[in-house]
């Protein structure tokens, strides 16, 4: 499949995110487990469950450290329906979400592959 196909297809998560977090953000319960179902699925479709698993506990990890400095210490952030640490969950699970889709992005623009191997 050629690169720009890929992209686009390993792209629509980005974009049925922003979509799913325009329309649900009044309610972080429901938002958290759309994602957690939506990263599960992801990973369980996946190649290299077992790396990717490693990449999502690295994302939540520094997700929940750049939330919690720009909410709870810095302030330079806020919510407006904050849970924990003035963070919604969901955006913590966003953060490693989006750190597994972009080791596919990544490995698609050098590898010509999700998964980091030549085809």
């Amino acid at each position: 499949m050629k690169k720009s196909n890929l992209l686009i297809i390993h792209s629509t998560p980005f974009l049925l995110g922003i979509l799913l977090s325009y329309l649900f953000w009044q309610s972080n319960i429901l938002l958290l487990f759309i994602y957690i179902i939506a990263t599960v699925i992801t990973i369980l479709a996946g190649k290299d469950k077992k790396a990717e698993s490693w990449v999502l506990l690295y994302g939540l990890i520094i997700g929940f450290l750049v939330e919690t400095i720009g909410t709870h210490i810095s302030g330079y952030q806020s919510f407006t329906k904050p849970e924990i640490l003035s963070i919604p969950y969901w955006i913590i699970v966003v953060w490693g979400y989006a750190f597994v889709l972009m080791k596919r992005i990544n490995f698609i623009i050098v590898f010509g592959t999700p998964w980091g191997r030549k085809n």
